[in-house]
């Protein structure tokens, strides 16, 4: 596997430049409402979590058509189900970076019970992974974030090896987000290793910022 310093340290210029700003506001939303006691704390986390990262969960979810009604129905569920999500986000609350693989396995772990929670509203019991990571990151900034054109890259740029999988797959975690985290491990690694500040966040925006060149 081979990395790009120059390409990484443009990511993050970039990102300082241009979003750095806007998730400094959702870091601090979620930092002051970590918990799921408030329906309407819960209502803009993922309102505004939802739609600035485009994660589609509300094609997911059944809508009776009147406007906002499945990320409504999603707010409602999450609000129902607030101590299993308050003992999830428990979890992730002392983890810090530097990551670590037993770090690691335990987001893999949490992320898949959070996955399983949202599969019970969601058509087909589909896999809101996407959705979980981004939402699970503005709470634990140390959570890596998925989406379709942040693995594309990342598998683009990591191929497979057997030696990356360095903990087995957890019970009733997603299986997709196991094999990202694990990839996602070796970059950010080898990153570590040249640029000690190196964090999930711009991990993330490197994979982005390679995407589109």
């Amino acid at each position: 596997m081979r990395i790009y310093l120059n390409e990484y340290k443009k990511a993050c210029a970039d990102y300082n430049q241009n979003w750095a700003l806007l998730n400094e506001i959702l870091y601090k939303m979620c930092k002051e409402h970590c918990s799921h006691k408030d329906v309407s704390a819960i209502n803009a986390k993922v309102w505004i979590i939802g739609r600035t990262y485009a994660t589609g969960i509300e094609r997911m979810i059944s809508s009776s058509g009147a406007q906002g009604d499945s990320l409504g129905q999603l707010a409602k569920h999450m609000y129902k189900n607030r101590t299993t999500l308050d003992s999830i986000f428990n979890r992730l609350l002392s983890i810090r970076e530097p990551l670590t693989t037993a770090k690691l396995k335990v987001i893999v772990m949490e992320h898949g019970k959070f996955v399983r929670l949202l599969a019970e509203i969601l058509r087909d019991n589909q896999s809101a992974r996407s959705f979980a990571s981004k939402y699970m990151h503005f709470h634990c900034p140390s959570v890596p974030i998925y989406d379709r054109y942040a693995n594309g890259e990342l598998r683009r740029i990591c191929r497979w090896e057997d030696s990356y999988e360095l903990f087995d797959l957890p019970k009733g975690a997603d299986e997709e987000y196991y094999y990202y985290a694990l990839r996602f491990w070796q970059l950010y690694r080898k990153f570590r290793e040249s640029v000690k500040s190196t964090n999930a966040r711009l991990i993330d925006c490197y994979l982005l910022w390679m995407a589109e060149e």
